[in-house]
């Protein structure tokens, strides 16, 4: 009887780290590199945002919706998202938007001090068809990059100052903490019942 009990908390412990490693490459992308809609494949017809993000400055955007969408009751909220350049991310917030015709919507985000990039995803909801709804992009986010962002223990961008290449020798550090913390609570929740 114990023994099956052991058994499923060591697949859990296997599973967390699974989890937490993935976590930690699914981060894996190309630094300063905008990852973009392909605007014919959402409900707009035109979307336009700041290319380059800067610290305390607004990151903007317009957002045009195609006639489709204008036409069947399609509503949508634009949901953004900020991480810091030592790789945490505040969690997502709904942000507001303006409109003056039901058509264009604006829309803008203050970033934060020593912030990597802006996340940003839109979420629509078709009330002609059930209030069904659809994210945009279906997983993960857009993606916009700072003027000074680290990534992959590099830094990048034409704005950081010039003390800030000599941090990335330590920056492993913080990582490996993190997981050998996650392995000690992981242990410690599989030994506990024992």
């Amino acid at each position: 009887m114990g023994d099956g009990i052991v058994k499923s908390k060591v697949l859990f412990c296997i599973v967390m780290s699974i989890a937490i490693l993935n976590s930690a490459t699914a981060a894996d992308v190309e630094g300063g590199e905008n990852i973009e809609p392909i605007v014919e494949e959402t409900i707009f017809s035109a979307i336009t945002h700041t290319e380059t993000t800067t610290d305390l400055e607004d990151w903007e955007i317009t957002l045009t919706l195609n006639d489709d969408a204008a036409n069947n009751n399609t509503t949508f909220e634009l949901i953004t998202q900020i991480c810091n350049n030592e790789g945490v991310c505040f969690p997502p917030t709904t942000a507001d938007l303006s409109t003056a015709d039901s058509l264009t919507f604006t829309s803008a985000v203050t970033t934060i001090e020593d912030h990597s990039y802006v996340n940003w995803r839109v979420k629509a909801t078709y009330a002609d068809d059930n209030d069904s709804s659809e994210m945009f992009p279906s997983s993960g986010f857009y993606k916009t990059w700072s003027d000074c962002w680290f990534n992959d223990g590099e830094w990048g961008g034409d704005n950081c100052p010039s003390e800030a290449s000599g941090e990335d020798d330590d920056s492993f550090l913080p990582a490996i903490g993190v997981v050998m913390t996650a392995g000690a609570f992981m242990l410690a929740a599989a030994t506990r019942f024992e």
